[in-house]
């Protein structure tokens, strides 16, 4: 009779358990079930109907250069769709390293003083970071992506490698660049399809080397942004 007892109560935990494990399994299953490509429509549905975001670029061995002899180290910064972008930038230029803000707002410009840190307003022509454009960054690269390949599924994130054309870059680094490259990149999509983080690797501008890593992080997506003149 004990051993009876034993027995049933030993096969109910095992049934317990094994429920347990189809549920998760089938969970686990309906999210990875999607292919890369779906993946890519997800993620490209999210970026074209979001209103905002925060980014992050950040570098290894390189930097991205702008014209004047600007080569941006890091930058952060807020965006909001259509054209409200908030820049916090360390910027090396004669060897020195400049920390520098940027705001475009409502068709005006402004930028820090590097020495006293007060804010100008300057016209667009002298704008240094006019040839770039971080707004539309995803929505280039996702325009002519080829090679995608999923790498692997892990805590609720996609890890895709893919090829860009370097010309698709052109919002990231202006117009400093080496036309029709192919370049490696591998993105980061949470499970909603928001992407987390892009890294783009080797040479994209003259002066980089082909171990030179670029490495994008976004988050914020679609929270609100207050936006005031300095």
């Amino acid at each position: 009779q004990v051993t009876y007892k034993r027995n049933k109560l030993i096969n109910l935990t095992k049934n317990f358990f094994l429920l347990i494990l189809i549920i998760s399994c089938s969970k686990n299953v309906s999210i990875q079930s999607l292919n890369s490509e779906e993946i890519i429509s997800l993620s490209q549905s999210k970026i074209v109907n979001s209103k905002s975001f925060s980014f992050d670029l950040k570098h290894k061995n390189g930097s991205t250069e702008l014209p004047g002899d600007y080569n941006i180290s890091r930058a952060n910064g807020d965006i909001q769709k259509p054209n409200n972008i908030m820049i916090d930038a360390e910027i090396i230029s004669n060897n020195f390293l400049i920390k520098l803000s940027y705001l475009s707002l409502n068709d005006r410009y402004w930028i820090t003083n590097p020495i006293s840190f007060d804010w100008m307003e300057t016209p667009e022509e002298d704008n240094p970071f006019r040839n770039i454009d971080p707004i539309n960054i995803l929505g280039d690269i996702y325009a002519e992506i080829e090679s995608i390949k999923l790498v692997e599924y892990k805590n609720n994130e996609y890890l895709l490698s893919a090829n860009i054309n370097s010309n698709n870059l052109t919002s990231l680094v202006g117009d400093i660049i080496i036309p029709n490259k192919n370049v490696d990149i591998e993105l980061f999509i949470t499970d909603q399809g928001f992407v987390r983080k892009i890294l783009i690797f080797g040479e994209v501008q003259p002066n980089d080397l082909s171990n030179t890593l670029r490495e994008i992080s976004f988050s914020n997506w679609n929270v609100e942004i207050e936006w005031d003149e300095p």
